[in-house]
């Protein structure tokens, strides 16, 4: 692998995001300054607060400044939804791309609903941001690479191990990788970036043949089955799916669901979306 290629691909982290990561490290953050740079973005402020008030974060009271959600959130959690925000307008940056948007944003919500009903005690950030972010390093391929659409619409696309492989063959390194090493160079949880990187291994994952976090696991269950279902959904409306079988079933047996209990909570969540 071309390391200096392979890094050049992670765009850095705007300043507002270095510096209130740098103020949470204290040992009694200083919430007005986070709050003011926050502010000093209004396209950033605009968003951070339309996010607050969506039914994500069911608040009962409706949010109108920055110092109020951090009282109602904390910090941390504020800090979860500035980085995520600011990751996404970065990738947006990358040229149009509306369909990856689509899907990610379905996956994202579908993962959230699965976890809520198998009742799951996950992080509720870590799954929406793995859903949103589990092929994030499409858009920065797309970007680096001249002939990476190409590449992409000339692929099968329905094995992502094979996918990873012809990448790596391809170009010198896969869009897991990419997308890892931006999660990472951008402080999410490691378990949510090996999750991202360990997509094309997830069978082995699933069956404890790979050592990582029992975190990234469940993770990458949930993210099976909210891909699955989104591929059917978007099949529905004659988009071409992306069938990942063998990872669907390694995630069921993990997960202890039986394909009967998956199939009507399936059908149930895409009744919700159409």
């Amino acid at each position: 692998m071309n390391d200096s290629r392979f890094n050049s691909l992670i765009p850095p982290q705007p300043e507002v995001l270095v510096e209130i990561a740098r103020l949470l490290k204290a040992e009694n953050p200083d919430q007005g300054r986070i709050a003011a740079l926050i502010k000093t973005d209004v396209a950033l402020y605009s968003v951070v607060l339309k996010s607050i008030n969506s039914p994500y974060y069911g608040l009962r009271v409706g949010v109108t400044s920055i110092e109020h959600a951090i009282s109602l959130l904390g910090l941390e959690q504020i800090y979860n939804l500035v980085r995520l925000t600011i990751l996404r307008n970065t990738l947006k940056k990358t040229g149009r791309m509306e369909r990856f948007w689509d899907t990610a944003k379905d996956v994202s919500q579908l993962s959230l609903n699965i976890a809520a009903k198998l009742r799951l005690r996950l992080n509720k950030d870590d799954v929406y941001t793995l859903g949103m972010l589990h092929d994030c390093g499409l858009p920065l391929m797309v970007q680096a690479f001249s002939g990476f659409r190409e590449f992409l619409q000339s692929s099968p696309g329905f094995n992502v191990t094979e996918l990873d492989k012809q990448e790596r063959e391809s170009f010198g390194f896969s869009h897991y990788q990419v997308g890892a090493r931006m999660a990472e160079r951008w402080n999410l949880p490691q378990h949510v970036a090996d999750a991202i990187r360990l997509q094309p291994q997830m069978d082995a994952v699933l069956a404890d043949e790979v050592d990582t976090d029992e975190k990234t696991r469940h993770l990458l269950a949930v993210l099976a089955l909210a891909q699955d279902i989104s591929s059917e959904y978007r099949y529905y409306w004659r988009i071409q799916p992306t069938q990942q079988l063998d990872q669907l079933r390694s995630a069921l047996r993990f997960l202890a669901t039986t394909d009967y209990d998956y199939l009507t909570l399936k059908e149930k969540l895409i009744d919700e979306m159409t």
